[in-house]
């Protein structure tokens, strides 16, 4: 009885949060959002995830707060290196000035489980931390419009144009979009390279389109590269 008593006293342990902003002013902000309340801890402040590894040697974080935009540094690699050096039981949020609708539907397929703008109100943070922390997922309403007309748009465009191609031909043009060369792709389509060049001969001519670089443009245009 008197064992349980203390254990009713004893604060309930705090969610684990290492923040990573490239802007010094950002990070003390965020330090002082969330120092203030109760149920969250910081175990680290970074500028970039470089140096992730180090803050994993002292304390593991539930949660990861991260603005993916530092300066010369893809924001999806980035979420990718953080996601490769802390697994995937450690959840991420994304905190920043912008994302479009490509990077939204890119960051929910890769598993972010909540996005906030930084022009929104500094008091939806720690609530988002929170609703992740206990399984659920954040996501701001323009993100979800956004990530939502990007899916539609893609699901369109991925309709109209294997209305005019073969399977494999929708295979071989998703590939050579992405600028595999005729080798890789028929490599990857376990074909041969002869039977590429014909394939994208019939590719080109069913999209009324001349080149590589045209079949590139187009599945850019059509949100599909």
């Amino acid at each position: 009885m008197f064992t349980e008593g203390i254990q009713n006293l004893l604060p309930s342990s705090r969610i684990k949060v290492l923040v990573v902003d490239p802007h010094p002013i950002v990070l003390f902000g965020l330090s002082v959002i969330l120092e203030e309340d109760d149920n969250l801890e910081i175990v680290g402040m970074l500028s970039s995830a470089d140096s992730i590894q180090e803050v994993l040697k002292l304390n593991k974080p539930d949660i990861v707060l991260i603005d993916p935009h530092s300066p010369g540094v893809d924001g999806l690699i980035q979420i990718k290196q953080v996601q490769a050096a802390l697994g995937s039981e450690i959840k991420i949020v994304v905190y920043t000035a912008t994302v479009n609708q490509s990077e939204t539907c890119d960051l929910i397929r890769m598993g972010v489980k909540g996005i906030v703008l930084k022009e929104m109100s500094v008091s939806l943070i720690p609530q988002c931390l929170k609703k992740v922390h206990a399984g659920g997922e954040w996501l701001d309403r323009r993100s979800m419009r956004m990530a939502f007309e990007q899916i539609l748009q893609r699901e369109s465009a991925h309709k109209i144009i294997s209305a005019h191609l073969s399977s494999r031909e929708m295979s071989l043009a998703a590939l050579i979009a992405k600028g595999y060369s005729s080798k890789l792709a028929a490599r990857e389509l376990q074909i041969t390279e002869g039977s590429v060049r014909v394939y994208l001969n019939r590719i080109y001519s069913k999209l009324h389109i001349s080149s590589r670089l045209q079949l590139a443009l187009l599945f850019k245009e059509k949100g599909l590269g």
